[in-house]
């Protein structure tokens, strides 16, 4: 595959399965300390992330789950947010300022943090009550954070006995890895080919629903937007009749992403239309891929898989947009 190091990203995967047993005794003490609420705080695509981890516990739990954007979150006086909130982060670099100032607000607040950092000694790591470290470049961060925060949901599930087979999933998880290689080879021609078609397109819609809705978005913003520069708009299946419909016309690009939770006639609403529409409709769906888990278990690796697939376009359009993914006028290059 064109640009890609299988031995690191195997590493990626290892090492973020091989914190599990620390991260389940330390899950399982919290635990039993008791807390009100789980806050997952995030920004960019660390909030995107975690969107499908509020999804899935909706639809197991009644477990109080809040995702919240860290700067709105310090202004808000969320109400729902107290000394007995847990509140978990995620951060590759460790030193996001909007993560670092979230954290600070919830330790002055005597709420419990927990972070997943992917670089050791940082502010994040340095802040955080507790904290696990996995390291992890852009191109493999979503795997990594998607198989700790399994780890922390559905422990806390397991714990309040609304997902008994925690330990069945989670020994399928532990032999992953060749299967997401395969994702991305099975991925390769068609993000090829894609990258090629559309190396000159200048406007993307990207749509999803259900556990990969945080996907479309993450996508659209995180990659598309910031790493490409290329005018997206991310859309919820839900929401595409309600107004976008009418930007759709004969040359659009639309890429739908199909998860496998109760949400796809979402997609399939959109698809059935769009494609009388338009001549430049994309797919990629999960339930082409084969993974080591039950037919039940697979909506939940949904998102992880959908991002795996999608590293492949994105590392085919930086050659032939000839823009690397690293390049950024304004992000982290000035204040602001």
């Amino acid at each position: 595959m064109f640009n890609f190091n299988q031995d690191r990203f195997v590493k990626v995967i290892k090492d973020a399965i091989s914190i599990r047993i620390e991260l389940e005794k330390l899950i399982d003490n919290l635990y039993s300390s008791g807390f009100e609420n789980l806050f997952l705080i995030g920004v960019g695509g660390t909030y995107a992330h975690f969107l499908p981890i509020k999804y899935m516990s909706e639809t197991l739990s009644t477990m109080p789950v809040h995702v919240v954007q860290a700067a709105e979150f310090i202004l808000q006086d969320n109400k729902h947010f107290s000394k007995n909130s847990l509140c978990v982060f995620c951060s590759r670099s460790g030193d996001t300022k909007e993560i670092v100032e979230a954290i600070t607000f919830c330790n002055m607040a005597g709420a419990t943090t927990l972070s997943f950092v992917c670089n050791p000694r940082t502010p994040v790591c340095e802040l955080s009550k507790y904290h696990f470290v996995s390291f992890a470049e852009d191109d493999h961060i979503a795997e990594c954070f998607y198989l700790v925060m399994y780890t922390v949901i559905f422990r806390l599930l397991k714990n309040r006995g609304e997902f008994v087979e925690y330990d069945k999933m989670f020994d399928q998880i532990n032999s992953i890895a060749p299967y997401l290689v395969k994702a991305k080879e099975q991925s390769e021609e068609i993000s090829k080919s894609l990258a090629k078609h559309h190396k000159n397109t200048d406007y993307h819609m990207v749509v999803g629903s259900g556990a990969v809705w945080g996907e479309a978005y993450d996508y659209a913003m995180c990659v598309l937007e910031e790493m490409q520069w290329i005018k997206t708009k991310s859309i919820h299946a839900g929401e595409y009749f309600h107004g976008t419909i009418e930007l759709t016309e004969e040359n659009t690009s639309i890429i739908l992403l199909y998860g496998e939770d109760a949400t796809r006639p979402l997609m399939d609403r959109v698809n059935n239309f769009v494609i009388k529409i338009s001549k430049e409709v994309t797919i990629f769906d999960t339930r082409t891929v084969e993974l080591p888990v039950d037919e039940k278990f697979r909506q939940y690796l949904s998102p992880l898989v959908i991002y795996t697939m999608l590293e492949r376009f994105s590392c085919h359009l930086e050659k032939e947009r000839n823009h690397p993914l690293s390049t950024r006028r304004f992000y982290r290059q000035i204040q602001y």
